[in-house]
């Protein structure tokens, strides 16, 4: 019976510490002896973990943000460039038709004429 006494009497100054301790939870923060506690002292390694983890998410969400706006970028000057190419190809069908290049021939003052025959195709017999 004596030893439950005890135990009953270590038990209720273990309560009492605990509501000291809430009460100077805001205390212990401000001067910084709630870092120097051993509950918190074993809970450090933890504490560095979960710091760690936050560091790699936050590199994490900024370099999938970088990456992002780059793939914005490069998909736009894409865009830009083949609405330029179909320009391009446009302007390069318009200018190689037969009218424009005898047009711009004699714009040109080139001394060329249009052939009016047809090509005749060359056959050659081979036998030997």
């Amino acid at each position: 019976m004596i030893q439950d006494d005890r135990k009953h009497i270590e038990f209720e100054k273990e309560q009492e510490s605990e509501r000291k301790s809430e009460g100077t939870i805001l205390r212990g923060m401000i001067d910084g002896s709630l870092l120097t506690r051993k509950k918190v002292l074993k809970q450090l390694p933890f504490l560095f973990y979960l710091v760690f983890l936050s560091l790699i998410y936050i590199s994490n969400r900024y370099h999938a943000e970088t990456l992002r706006n780059r793939i914005d970028n490069l998909r736009e000057v894409t865009n830009e460039l083949r609405s330029q190419a179909i320009f391009v190809s446009s302007e390069l069908m318009k200018l190689s038709r037969q009218t424009e290049v005898a047009e711009e021939v004699e714009k040109k003052g080139l001394q060329l004429k249009e052939s009016v025959e047809p090509p005749k195709k060359i056959i050659l017999n081979d036998k030997k």
